[in-house]
């Protein structure tokens, strides 16, 4: 049944209707955690159709694929049949690509590569341009190529920019790059925010065109837009002023990744006459957990500053729990988790526990299955990353798009054909000079000699099983799955190999054909494209079974726009949370504080911060500092020790006991001294030769520390000391005063 207009605003607060019911002219709407902000904007979008505005003018952005169908459903239950374009950022772009790509000299059928596929692409583009790739990784410089796609800058403009050695050797590969993608008709992650902005910058016609068609824009989660994102938004709007935009500037918490806080700051700069709404009441939390997340946002300058209020019940106290090590703290959450599962206050699915890195999850895993507790690691579609999963994806892509060389060399000797590196390399040798893709090549061996006996029937095979698979690329995706399977030998190869391992890949492989019959039975129009689309702009939440009965454990990252009822945060201590290269810049110091804020703020009736003693990281025993953001909360918090003797310390109680200005001294990055987070004893100025790597030492100014390297003799000799809080050090041996610690 459609809903009426009336009965859109009837269970909305006047600061909610009035966010739904503005019409034209550019709108900033302020949503604090828990706010309803999803409400708002599915029913901004239905007022919007009720007024008489055409579906196909109508377009909402969002950032992860889980939101988008959560709009989508939201949405068509208030009007049913709508088609209205709700998507995310990178789901637009390559809706935009595959659209008017022609018009740019782009091939609709491109192939979407991911991280893993980048990184083989710039490893290649290395070796082409003659680089070791010992002193910087392919994985760092396609970091770096990412980043400078996400600003906007082609090869030539960063050439142009770059000064020392890595960014002008990311110059030099970040060119062959690009040529490697266009001659394998890819685009990577990046590149469906970076063509379509810099194609709505220059092409006037085509940018004139979109804005036409889309008349309102409505932007969520805004404040994580980076500087291509901003771009599409503003280029969108530039004739039809009618941009929505809505977020939170203490939620961002994506400038590793391009974000920038200004674009939210500065809304009201790029739209003077917009019209500014605070939604500051919140829904979901209760009052002790917004004082909290409340007392240390506050502490942050770059914001635009909100009370959180609610009418919620008041709840448990927000607590704080120390343990002596990592492996307790795992131990003893799942203790508590158990525990309040037996009581029947929560359900196992109730709980969420938060770390800062996927590195964090290892000792909560290794706790949860000794104590029994169900649970599920949110990070990515793993399903498909699986070895077997991506040989049969990389069939799939070829078959779509015929000149993508890295599904060649994946899939031609998946099963094996015979086809060996040199005859590979033969195949390319001949395929480059020629200006061919490899799948033409292997159609004329007659022309490369070189290629002889097995490899050259093998990749004549090949060549022929593509061709008669390509003429089903119009049946439905799990029906060419099928074909694959059978066609190529690889279900035939994993049913004869008889080893435990293949049968379980077998069970994979077939399970891609479920998943592709799922997919395509949402919307009979989807094809084979689109199914290795939506694997491809899979996030990490996507991933999340929410009906599964059991403990979620994600990032903070992942966690973003979810919600549950009992939140534990772990190690919640310096050079974690925050992390410690932040430390060097109160900016980044800034962004972490955000990210507590966001995890703080998932949680609905209870709310635990974790922290401990001591904790194995990076294969170090590290001594923890507990996080500054501790020292920042309220003194109605809970500090409760779970130490197996109250963790009592002279070194330790002196800490507590400071003044609070001492303890969030923090803030100035590291200049103070640190104190001890458990007593030690040991030899103060040892003699400079006794140094060995792994001893840990304390440093007046820097705290505790582990020795990571030494070397040189006498005068010479250096030592590198690695910092819990500060990051590594370099030391002359005979200058530097060290304690070495060691534990009572």
């Amino acid at each position: 049944m459609p809903v009426e207009s009336s009965d859109l605003l009837a269970d909305l607060t006047f600061p909610q209707q009035e966010a739904v019911t503005h019409f034209e002219g550019p709108l900033l709407i302020l949503a604090g955690a828990g706010s309803g902000k999803t409400r708002v904007i599915t029913r901004r979008v239905a007022w919007l159709l009720k007024q008489g505005v055409r579906p196909s003018n109508i377009l909402a952005i969002t950032f992860t694929n889980k939101a988008a169908g959560e709009m989508k459903n939201r949405v068509n239950d208030l009007v049913p049949g709508n088609r209205v374009w709700i998507s995310t950022f990178h789901s637009l772009g390559a809706r935009l690509l595959r659209q008017y790509g022609e018009r740019i000299g782009l091939n609709r059928d491109f192939t979407i590569y991911d991280t893993d596929d980048r990184t083989k692409i710039v490893k290649q583009s290395l070796e082409a341009a003659g680089i070791d790739n010992v002193k910087f990784t392919p994985e760092r410089i396609g970091g770096a190529i990412g980043k400078a796609k996400n600003q906007l800058l082609t090869p030539e403009k960063y050439a142009s920019t770059s000064g020392d050695f890595f960014t002008r050797t990311v110059a030099q590969v970040y060119a062959i790059y690009q040529k490697k993608l266009r001659d394998s008709n890819a685009l990577d992650f990046d590149d469906l925010l970076y063509i379509p902005a810099l194609t709505l910058r220059l092409n006037e016609e085509l940018r004139a065109e979109l804005d036409a068609r889309f008349q309102f824009v409505l932007v969520d989660e805004y404040q994580d837009t980076n500087s291509a994102q901003y771009e599409i938004t503003r280029k969108l709007t530039l004739d039809q002023r009618n941009l929505c935009v809505v977020g939170d500037p203490d939620q961002s918490i994506y400038r590793w990744r391009g974000s920038d806080i200004k674009n939210i700051l500065d809304f009201e700069r790029d739209f003077p006459d917009a019209r500014v709404i605070t939604l500051d009441k919140n829904y979901r939390s209760t009052p002790a957990i917004l004082k909290a997340a409340s007392a240390v946002i506050d502490h942050n300058k770059q914001r635009k500053k909100k009370a959180l209020l609610t009418d919620n019940a008041a709840g448990e106290p927000v607590r704080v729990l120390t343990f002596d090590s990592g492996l307790h703290e795992a131990n003893g959450i799942a203790l508590r988790i158990k525990a309040a599962v037996a009581g029947n206050r929560f359900a196992y699915r109730d709980h969420a526990v938060f770390v800062r890195m996927n590195a964090l999850t290892r000792n909560l895993e290794t706790a949860f299955v000794q104590n029994g507790v169900p649970f599920q690691i949110v990070k990515g579609q793993a399903f498909f990353d699986r070895k077997e999963n991506r040989d049969v994806l990389a069939y799939l892509r070829l078959i779509v798009n015929p000149v993508d060389n890295l599904s060649f060399l994946r899939a031609s000797n998946e099963p094996a054909r015979g086809i060996g590196k040199v005859s590979l390399e033969h195949l390319q040798a001949y395929a480059e000079a020629n200006q061919i893709s490899l799948l033409e090549a292997s159609g004329r061996l007659e022309k490369i000699p070189a290629i002889k006996g097995k490899a050259r029937d093998g990749l004549r095979l090949f060549h022929k099983l593509i061709a008669e698979l390509r003429e089903t690329l119009e049946s439905p995706p799990e029906d060419i799955i099928r074909n694959v399977l059978d066609q190529s030998g690889y279900r035939a190869m994993l049913k004869a190999s008889g080893e435990d391992d293949d049968i379980d890949r077998l069970a994979n492989v077939e399970e891609l054909i479920t998943s592709a019959m799922q997919f395509a039975a949402e919307d009979g129009t989807r094809t084979l494209r689109d199914f290795l689309e939506q694997i491809t702009l899979a996030s990490d939440v996507d991933s999340w079974d929410e009906q599964q009965n059991c403990v979620s454990v994600m990032t903070l990252h992942a966690a973003k726009g979810l919600e549950f009822p009992a939140v534990y945060i772990v190690a919640m201590e310096q050079g974690i949370l925050p992390g410690e290269r932040s430390l060097a810049n109160p900016e980044d110091v800034e962004e972490e504080r955000r990210v507590a804020f966001v995890g703080m703020t998932r949680a609905m009736k209870e709310l635990y911060l974790c922290n401990s003693r001591m904790r194995d990281f990076r294969g170090q025993t590290l001594f923890a500092i507990p996080s500054m953001f501790l020292d920042e909360l309220p003194d109605d918090v809970e500090r409760l020790d779970q130490g197996a003797h109250g963790g009592r310390s002279p070194a330790m109680d002196q800490w507590r006991s400071g003044p609070r200005e001492a303890r969030s001294a923090w803030g100035d990055l590291g200049h103070k001294p640190l104190p001890a987070a458990i007593p030690f004893a040991g030899t103060n100025n040892p003699d400079a030769d006794t140094y060995e790597k792994g001893q840990l030492v304390q440093h007046e100014q820097y705290g505790i520390g582990t020795i990571s390297d030494v070397n040189g003799y006498g005068a010479l000799r250096k030592i590198k000391i690695r910092f819990a809080t500060s990051g590594e050090k370099t030391f002359i041996a005979s200058k530097v005063k060290l304690k070495v610690v060691t534990k009572k």
